[in-house]
């Protein structure tokens, strides 16, 4: 079992109590943004969400806690069933914890999130309690980020934070294996937050031509290969997503941290050729 979710189920046995939903993801968020051990390796990253910072991914984890029985869920609130997870979290996690729930237990989660969206008010953007400040929205440019080793809620989270607002997704098999990349839950959570959601499949590059790339020089031979191709058949769906990126702020989305490696990076030049507009690749550590 991963660490978090332990981390979670402790969460849960050290309230003794059944706990509201959104009063957990206030305890993560606080756990990972306010205290030191901050959840430890790996904890859940956040997104500005109509009802608070929110997981997507801790809440897809806590229904696979209930389906494996260590979780008992309602509409509005999870219970951990009784074991001792305490004893295989971190120490100064358990710490962090059993401060936190001593802290909060007893405070209304609406008291809690108030505080949490007067300090943090890039929080409360998409919030349907109180909105303190208007959701930021970049300049027209041609965007492209990577989600490589990134958590779908850190990725989403810095989409917002950059002002994008619509994700046209190029790869042309949008499957995943982490959560929340795969193109039926990417579009859905990217809905949730506001965010257009389009995909270009004929832009993309098939996954069995990826799969000998061993230096920057095979990667420069398949791009060489696409230019040559598909940016030269391709005129349709090209033209349709210059309008896209011309229409509201868009990113040009596919797996590779580096744009190098991606051939997002040569789709964005023929985008920008088209629309005068300037490349702009967010790094992962802008997303993050």
């Amino acid at each position: 079992m991963l660490s978090r979710k332990r981390v979670l189920l402790t969460i849960l046995n050290s309230a003794s109590r059944p706990v509201e939903r959104i009063q957990l993801m206030i305890w993560a968020w606080i756990l990972r943004h306010q205290f030191p051990s901050e959840g430890g390796s790996a904890f859940y990253d956040f997104v500005p969400h109509h009802s608070g910072p929110y997981s997507f991914t801790l809440d897809h984890e806590a229904g696979k806690l209930e389906s494996e029985g260590l979780l008992v869920a309602s509409e509005t609130s999870w219970e951990a069933t009784k074991g001792a997870w305490s004893d295989s979290v971190e120490p100064a996690v358990l710490r962090d914890v059993s401060a936190i729930v001593r802290k909060f237990n007893s405070v209304p989660a609406n008291q809690v999130l108030d505080e949490i969206y007067a300090r943090f008010p890039e929080y409360a953007v998409l919030s349907k309690r109180k909105k303190l400040v208007e959701r930021c929205t970049a300049e027209l440019a041609v965007y492209t980020a990577g989600y490589e080793g990134l958590s779908v809620d850190a990725f989403l989270n810095g989409l917002i934070a950059n002002g994008i607002h619509q994700l046209i997704d190029v790869r042309m098999n949008p499957i995943a294996r982490r959560f929340g990349f795969h193109k039926s839950t990417l579009s859905r959570l990217c809905g949730e937050l506001g965010i257009s959601y389009v995909h270009v499949p004929q832009l993309g590059i098939h996954s069995s031509l990826r799969q000998e790339l061993n230096d920057q020089d095979d990667y420069e031979e398949l791009f060489k290969q696409y230019r040559r191709s598909t940016l030269k058949t391709e005129t349709e769906a090209i033209e349709a997503v210059t309008k896209l990126v011309q229409d509201k702020p868009s990113v040009l989305v596919c797996m590779e941290a580096c744009p190098d490696q991606c051939h997002r990076k040569h789709l964005a030049k023929v985008v920008a050729e088209q629309t005068g507009l300037e490349i702009w690749h967010i790094e992962a550590e802008a997303v993050a």
